[in-house]
């Protein structure tokens, strides 16, 4: 009988779970894109409540930063017009008190000649459980050729 039980009760909390799984997924990738949001917004206040203390980034160029300096460089008085941007192909993976979030993000910029250039950048997150709220502990951002 309670061998009948146990197994019972895996089948009912395996949907369960993985429901569970499904709906952290979907949180945590919505988070990254709002912070996608929030950077091109230059909005400090909401990046300083996304980002984890041990925060650090990629750049598309390659430069590490620490969140002291990314923080300093969306600062008010540093605000630049963002280009419209599309966010497409996020993947969320939650694994626990951590979880990984990769998108692509496409945009225009003017070229030489005036002319809008599409660019993109491929986009990896690592989020860290914090309480209720995913902060994220690291970003790289690696152009798309």
């Amino acid at each position: 009988m309670r061998v009948f039980l146990g197994i019972a009760a895996a089948l009912v909390s395996a949907p369960v779970a993985a429901q569970s799984v499904e709906i952290d997924a979907h949180h945590l990738a919505l988070r990254a894109e709002a912070f996608v949001q929030v950077r091109n917004r230059f909005d400090q206040a909401a990046m300083i409540e996304m980002l984890a203390p041990e925060y650090q980034e990629v750049s598309p160029v390659g430069e590490v930063d620490s969140r002291e300096r990314v923080i300093g460089f969306y600062a008010p008085d540093k605000k630049k017009p963002a280009p419209p941007m599309t966010i497409t192909e996020t993947v969320a993976r939650p694994a626990g008190v951590l979880g990984v979030v990769t998108m692509r993000i496409a945009y225009a910029v003017p070229g030489k000649d005036g002319q809008p250039q599409s660019r993109a950048l491929r986009a990896g997150f690592v989020a860290r459980r914090i309480g209720k709220e995913w902060r994220f502990v690291s970003a790289q951002f690696t152009p798309i050729r």
